[in-house]
């Protein structure tokens, strides 16, 4: 049971960013789980493998020591003077506003949080970049788009963070109170106005104070036009009620109940 004449090691890297994981490969020979290794990574943390596997989370340059012992007690042993240097990371962070972006309001500010970071590289869901600090960017169209922030450190080393900004998309339907279809131009018919982009399953009902439909559409964009069902007899002056259901695009169901007067 000899000693290997010479201990060599093969690390995966001798530098990295904090933190780095290395693997210490040992090429030294005749060397097997007989045999007793001992290895101290230089920063107070050691193993008993063969080939260890370690994660430096602290920068600085470290020594490391490795001794082998045989089955009857031959001891070889290597010491490696400032063998693995680790370099300073930046920590990636940020924050945007406003927190809950709409199809209203696809603007959105993102403030940069990262420490030790000299430069940033933005990328909003590969529709567009920035080299700024704190960018500024209107999103297209509503969904949910992931943005990342790769960060740089003077030491050259880099960290990323990704999130999620969900815009999402809004829908606004408004009725008046009141119409007055008497082929003026002004107020001929009843309907709603706001914005329909995405809207579902929609259905108005109006009804007469006898509980009698007079008029029903599952078209956002058609209006009544004070016919009965929109062809026939002209409905009379007074107080009618509507029903209005829809679900938004997410599926949120709306609905609502009111009343509409009928003047001529």
């Amino acid at each position: 049971f000899p000693v290997p004449d010479e201990l060599i090691i093969d690390p995966s890297s001798r530098t990295g960013c904090a933190p780095t994981e290395i693997i210490f490969v040992q090429l030294s020979t005749p060397l097997d789980e007989r045999y007793t290794v001992n290895w101290d990574f230089g920063d107070g943390a050691g193993s008993t493998l063969i080939s260890p596997i370690h994660t430096y989370r602290d920068t600085g340059d470290f020594s490391v020591n490795l001794t082998v012992s045989s089955p009857i007690g031959c001891t070889a042993a290597r010491l490696l003077e400032d063998f693995i240097k680790i370099k300073p990371s930046p920590t990636a962070d940020f924050s945007f506003t406003p927190q809950n972006p709409s199809s209203f309001d696809p603007s959105v500010i993102f403030t940069d949080e990262s420490s030790g970071a000299v430069k940033w590289q933005w990328n909003f869901a590969n529709l567009q970049e920035s080299i700024l600090q704190n960018p500024q960017f209107t999103f297209p169209d509503t969904g949910r788009f992931e943005i990342q922030l790769q960060v740089l450190h003077p030491s050259g080393c880099t960290d990323s963070l990704s999130q999620v900004v969900d815009i999402t998309p809004q829908v606004r339907y408004w009725l008046p109170n009141a119409f007055t279809p008497n082929n003026d131009g002004k107020n001929d018919v009843f309907g709603g106005k706001g914005i329909y982009t995405g809207i579902q399953d929609f259905q108005l009902q109006i009804f007469n104070r006898y509980g009698e439909v007079v008029f029903t559409t599952t078209d956002p964009f058609r209006n009544w036009n004070g016919l009965y069902r929109n062809n026939g007899r002209r409905a009379e002056q007074g107080v009618y009620v509507y029903q209005l259901y829809y679900q938004s695009p997410r599926g949120e169901i709306i609905e609502e109940q009111g009343t509409l007067t009928l003047l001529r």
